[in-house]
């Protein structure tokens, strides 16, 4: 029996992918990951002539998918265990949203109990979808935002959506929150360990490049458990906890999985840890819901669908 490919272009996912389900799929998938019924594969990039085509896979239940990138263009395919294509999709829109989605998942697993503020420093692309999921996942929190660039211009975006954020006048006015979200393209680190309150928690979202950091290494040192999605991935990419173990600020013994934090197995001691949730974006968050938008795209009769099998037939 043919297999046809359904295809969901960004206007598709736009209807039917939100922070809740994304929220909840993303925590499962790392569950799953601690059960060892869920894999992930390191990144893989290809550098030419001046451009990068990144790779990461991911499989779960009874799928396997990857999602490729290249100067912003964002594409993913999702497989069954028997090797038949079931979906393509557009990726820009996924990425941004599971994003959103994880950063409140850690926050929540991570941060002091009822937390009630968050910091967010940084509001591209990204940022701005960081303030999109705490607003709507976490009711009643206050958020608080700063950035190096277009702070106004962005500010305006926001609140013309309906959602009310408060506007800081640097670094270290953003950091008097519960939480506190970087989420830049900086290659020097701006965070400083000065800034944070007992207890605080913080999401680096900004880098997964060697080359880029976003907190100094002292934030690092003093913090009582740091978090990672993949740690052989984070040894490659992590950027800030790179520069923290070559200034001899790190201890590996201190990284531990979101994988063994949803189950359970990690957690913060005390009201006034500072922890850190080191994330890159791996492959399996991607596959995780590239299966729960192919079910509902079915279930709603989303998308459309096209003939190829990507393997030789007669006909």
């Amino acid at each position: 029996m043919r297999t046809l490919v359904l295809l969901l272009k960004e206007s598709d996912v736009q209807k039917i992918l939100n922070f809740k389900d994304s929220y909840e799929t993303v925590k499962e998938a790392f569950l799953l990951l601690y059960q060892k019924l869920a894999t992930n594969t390191k990144r893989v990039r290809t550098s030419f002539h001046g451009s990068v085509l990144t790779y990461q896979s991911g499989g779960i239940e009874h799928y396997l998918g990857f999602k490729v990138f290249v100067k912003g263009t964002f594409f993913s395919m999702l497989f069954n265990d028997s090797g038949d294509p079931l979906l393509m999709a557009e990726a820009d829109l996924i990425t941004r949203i599971r994003t959103g989605a994880i950063s409140v998942l850690a926050s929540d697993y991570l941060a002091k109990r009822d937390y009630n503020t968050v910091g967010i420093i940084g509001l591209g692309k990204q940022g701005k979808f960081q303030v999109k999921a705490f607003y709507e996942l976490k009711p009643g929190i206050k958020i608080k935002v700063f950035s190096k660039e277009r702070l106004e211009e962005e500010l305006k975006k926001i609140e013309e959506e309906g959602i009310k954020v408060e506007k800081a006048k640097d670094y270290k006015d953003v950091c008097n929150a519960d939480v506190i979200v970087t989420i830049t393209n900086s290659k020097d680190p701006f965070l400083k360990y000065e800034f944070l309150n007992r207890g605080t928690h913080i999401n680096a979202l900004g880098s997964n490049l060697p080359e880029r950091v976003e907190l100094y290494p002292e934030v690092i040192k003093n913090s009582s458990l740091i978090v990672v999605e993949d740690k052989d991935q984070a040894k490659e990419e992590a950027g800030d906890l790179i520069m923290a173990e070559k200034m001899n600020m790190l201890d590996w013994n201190k990284v531990k999985t979101l994988a063994e934090v949803i189950a359970g197995v990690v957690k913060r001691n005390s009201e006034d840890d500072i922890t850190v949730f080191k994330s890159m974006g791996i492959g399996l968050e991607d596959v995780a819901v590239l299966k729960l938008l192919y079910e509902k795209a079915k279930k709603y009769g989303l998308g459309s669908e096209i003939d190829i099998r990507g393997k030789w037939y007669l006909v």
